[in-house]
C-alpha cells in the first residue's frame, strides 16, 4: 500500500465538547490539586486522570455565559528551569522535555502556541509576567522547572494570567523516570491546560496528546539531545545530531522520531555545508520511510520530507510543506521552512504570508527574521532587511545571521565596503565558517585588492579542501590575476568529483571551461563539457531556472561561434523569457544573475539595446562580478570598443577605487580585522 493510500484510510473526525465555565474550571484545580495516583509517591500532590477529571465537572454552561475568545487563547510556555545536579546533559534533557510539551499544545488548534525560539529569550528572567506577556502578546504563561534525582524527576508547573499575575492552575509531579511517565505527564498538563483554557479537542489532538512514541527512556533521552544539537547548528552540533539520532534508532528501532531525527540533522548539514545533499539524499529518504512505515500522520516527517525535496529541487516540495502545516497548523518551523522554499522559488509576496503568521507565534525566532530578510531582498525592500538583521544582532549578538547576510543588502546596492565590513564581522563571529573565507576572497577581488584576496586565498588553502564555494572563489581570483592554468585545475576537479552547486559555483566552473575551449578555438569541445553538465539546456525547448541561467548564455556564445544559429536564438530567447518572470532576479541569492540580460542581448548582436540595460543595471547599483562580467567577459566581445561600454567601465572601475580606499582607512582604523592565521590541515 502506498504511503498516500495509507493516509485516506485514516479518517480525521472533529468531536464536539462543551466549554468549561469559570467555576468549574476552578472546581477541577481543587479536585486535581488534593487527589493522589493510585502507586504513585504522597510527597507530592499527583493530578487526576482525566477522565475522573472530566467526569467531576458540572454541566455545560449555558450559552449565553461569556466564554474566551480566540484572541485570549494564547500561550507562552517558558523555557522550564533546570534544578538537576550535574552535566549540560541535563538541561538538555529538560529543554527536551519543554520543547515537547510546547509541539503538544501547538498541535491544539484552537490555542495559539508562542514557538520555543522566542520563549527561549526568557530563561533565568527577572522579568514580571505582565511585561512578559506584552513583549510575546500572549495572555497565559506557563512557567516551571525539573529536578531529576537518580531514578526519580519532579517536575512543577503553574499557568498564570499574564494580565494580571494570577495563578490559575498549579501542579507538581513526582515520578519515577520512564519515557511513559514523561509522555504522560506532557499529556496531563497539555490536557489541564486546554481545559482552563477552554478549549475543545479533536479526536486528533486527543490522540496526540495522548501518544507515547516509545518506551525507550535512553532512545527519547537521544533524540531529545539530537533537536537540541540541531538548533545549536554549526559542524561540530550537526555531526553530534547525526550521532545521537543515530543512537536512538539503535536503542529503538520503531521510534518515528528518532528517524525524523537523523533526517532533520542531515538536512540541516546540507543546509550549512557541511554534507552534499547528493551523497545523503538515500541515507534521508531511508530514515523517512521507516518514520512513515510507524506513523504515517507524523508532521516532522512531512516536514523533512518537504526539505530534502527542496534540496533537491523538486517541485513537489511545496505540496508537501502544505501537508505537513495541514497536519500541525501552529508549528512556526514548518511555516519558515515553507517561507524559505516559497522565497528561494521565486514566490515572495507567498513566503510573506507565512512569515507573517511564523513572526506572530516566535517573535524572536532568529531563524524566522533571518528567512524575513531575504524575502524583504527579493522584494527589494534593503533597508528593511538591514532592519531584520539588526533585530537578530539585538536578540543574539552571538549569531552570524546578524552580521554576515547584512554583506548581501550591500553587494545589492553596490557598496563593496560596506559589505566587505558586514562580511568580516560575521567571520569572526563563525571563525569555522570556510564559505565566509570565500565570500572575503571575492569582495577582495571585487574591489581589485588583489593581495588581500590572495591571503584570504592562502587562509583557506591552509585547511579547506574540495568545497564547492571556496574552490570557486579561488578560481575566479586566479582567472583574475591571469593564473589560469590554476583556474582551469580547480574547475576541473571540481566538475569531476561533481560538486554540487553552492553560491553560483557552477556557473563559474562551467564559464572557466567555456573560456577554455574558447582559447583552444574548440567551442564544440566546450558545448560537450556543457551537454554532459547540463542536458536540460539542450532540451526543446531549454528548461532555464535561476541555477542555469548564467550557464545558458555562456552555452549560447559557443553555440553562436559554433555556427548553430537556431540554437543560439532559440536558448538565449528562453533564457530572456525567464529573466523577465517576477522576482527572477531579485534577492540575496540571485543579485549574481543580474547582468545576464545584457549579455544576452549582446550575444543576439542587439548592441544598442544591450548597452540600455547594462546602464540601467549600473545606475540601480549593480557591482557584482563587475571585471568579471564586463571587460573580462566574451559575451560583450562585440561591445568592447564601443564608446558607451568604455565609458560604464570606466565608471565602475572609479567607484570601485573609491570604495577600496575606504576599505583601507577602515582597516587602518582597526574597524576590519586583518586575515586569521593559517590553520593546520
Amino acid at each position: 500500500m502506498t504511503l498516500f493510500a495509507a493516509l485516506k484510510r485514516r479518517n480525521v473526525f472533529r468531536v464536539s465538547a462543551a466549554y468549561v465555565v469559570i467555576i468549574g474550571v476552578l472546581v477541577l484545580i481543587i479536585l486535581m490539586m488534593g487527589a493522589e495516583r493510585t502507586g504513585l509517591l504522597r510527597t507530592a500532590t499527583q493530578p487526576m486522570s482525566s477522565q475522573s477529571a472530566e467526569s467531576s465537572l458540572p454541566p455545560a454552561a449555558p450559552a449565553s455565559r461569556p466564554q474566551l475568545a480566540p484572541e485570549d487563547k494564547s500561550i507562552a510556555v517558558l523555557p522550564f528551569s533546570n534544578r538537576s545536579a550535574g552535566s549540560e546533559n541535563t538541561r538538555f534533557f529538560s529543554d527536551g522535555i519543554h520543547d515537547d510539551l510546547l509541539t503538544k499544545l501547538s498541535k491544539i488548534h484552537q490555542l495559539k502556541v508562542t514557538s520555543r525560539t522566542s520563549v527561549m529569550a526568557y530563561r533565568d528572567t527577572t522579568q514580571n509576567m505582565r511585561k512578559i506577556g506584552e513583549e510575546l502578546g500572549v495572555t497565559h504563561l506557563l512557567e516551571g522547572g525539573i529536578q531529576q534525582a537518580g531514578d526519580r524527576v519532579r517536575i512543577n508547573i503553574q499557568l498564570i494570567n499574564a494580565y494580571t499575575d494570577e495563578q490559575l492552575w498549579a501542579e507538581t509531579y513526582d515520578r519515577t523516570v520512564t519515557a511513559e511517565s514523561l509522555f504522560e505527564i506532557q499529556g496531563e498538563v497539555a490536557r489541564a491546560i486546554a481545559t482552563a483554557l477552554q478549549t475543545t479537542l479533536t479526536a486528533q489532538e486527543s490522540n496526540d496528546i495522548e501518544r507515547v512514541p516509545t518506551t525507550n527512556l535512553e532512545a527519547y533521552r537521544a533524540v531529545l539531545m539530537s533537536r537540541q544539537q540541531v538548533r545549536r547548528d554549526g559542524f561540530i552540533g550537526l555531526k553530534k545530531a547525526v550521532e545521537y539520532a543515530n543512537r536512538a534508532i539503535e536503542l529503538d528501532a520503531e521510534y518515528s522520531d528518532a528517524y525524523v531525527a537523523l533526517a532533520t540533522a542531515l538536512n540541516a548539514g546540507v543546509y550549512s555545508g557541511v554534507h552534499d545533499v547528493d551523497n545523503l539524499q538515500e541515507k534521508v529518504q531511508a530514515a523517512l520511510d521507516k518514520a512513515f512505515e510507524l506513523d504515517p500522520m507524523n508532521s516532522g516527517a512531512w516536514s523533512a520530507l518537504a526539505d530534502l525535496k527542496a534540496l533537491l529541487g523538486d517541485p513537489d516540495a511545496e505540496d508537501i510543506f502544505a501537508k505537513a502545516m495541514q497536519l500541525d497548523p501552529g508549528n512556526s518551523d514548518i511555516m519558515m521552512l515553507f517561507a524559505r522554499v516559497l522565497q528561494r522559488d521565486g514566490k515572495p509576496l507567498e513566503a510573506m504570508q507565512l512569515l507573517t503568521r511564523a513572526r506572530e507565534l516566535d517573535p524572536l525566532s532568529t531563524s524566522t527574521l533571518f528567512v524575513f530578510a531575504r524575502t524583504l531582498m527579493a522584494l527589494e525592500d534593503r533597508e528593511g532587511a538591514r532592519a531584520a538583521y539588526a533585530r537578530i544582532r539585538e536578540i543574539d549578538p552571538s549569531s552570524q545571521l546578524g552580521y554576515g547576510p547584512t554583506a548581501g543588502t550591500y553587494f545589492a546596492s553596490g557598496q563593496m565596503d560596506l559589505a566587505l565590513y558586514w562580511l568580516r564581522r560575521g567571520q569572526e563571529i563563525d571563525p569555522d565558517d570556510f564559505e565566509m573565507g570565500g565570500w572575503m576572497v571575492f569582495i577582495y577581488d571585487t574591489l581589485e585588492d588583489y593581495i588581500g584576496a590572495q591571503e584570504w586565498s592562502t587562509w583557506l588553502d591552509s585547511w579547506v579542501t574540495n568545497q564547492p564555494q571556496p574552490m570557486a572563489m579561488q578560481a575566479r581570483h586566479h582567472y583574475l590575476v591571469g593564473n589560469f592554468e590554476i583556474a582551469l585545475q580547480y574547475s576541473n576537479l571540481a566538475l569531476n568529483l561533481d560538486l554540487p552547486d553552492r553560491w553560483n559555483s557552477d556557473a563559474i566552473f562551467m564559464r572557466i571551461k567555456r573560456d577554455e575551449a574558447l582559447a583552444n578555438g574548440t567551442p564544440e569541445a566546450g558545448i560537450a563539457v556543457f551537454r554532459e553538465n547540463h542536458p536540460q539546456l539542450f532540451q526543446s525547448p531549454p528548461e532555464i531556472t535561476a541555477d542555469n541561467l548564467l550557464q545558458a548564455v555562456d552555452l549560447a556564445l559557443l553555440l553562436k561561434l559554433s555556427g548553430q544559429k537556431e540554437a543560439t536564438t532559440t536558448l538565449l530567447e528562453a533564457a530572456l523569457a525567464a529573466y523577465e518572470q517576477p522576482y527572477f532576479t531579485s534577492g540575496s541569492q540571485r543579485e549574481r544573475l543580474v547582468p545576464a540580460k545584457s549579455e544576452a542581448l549582446a550575444i543576439l548582436g542587439d548592441e544598442q539595446a544591450a548597452i540600455t540595460e547594462l546602464r540601467r543595471i549600473i545606475d540601480k547599483g549593480w557591482r557584482l562580478y563587475w571585471r568579471w562580467e564586463t571587460d573580462l567577459n566574451p559575451n560583450f566581445n562585440g561591445l568592447h570598443e564601443n564608446p558607451e561600454f568604455q565609458a560604464m567601465v570606466q565608471e565602475l572601475e572609479a567607484d570601485i577605487a573609491q570604495q577600496r580606499e575606504r576599505v583601507m582607512a577602515m582597516t587602518n582604523r582597526g574597524e576590519i580585522a586583518p586575515v586569521p592565521a593559517a590553520r593546520g590541515k
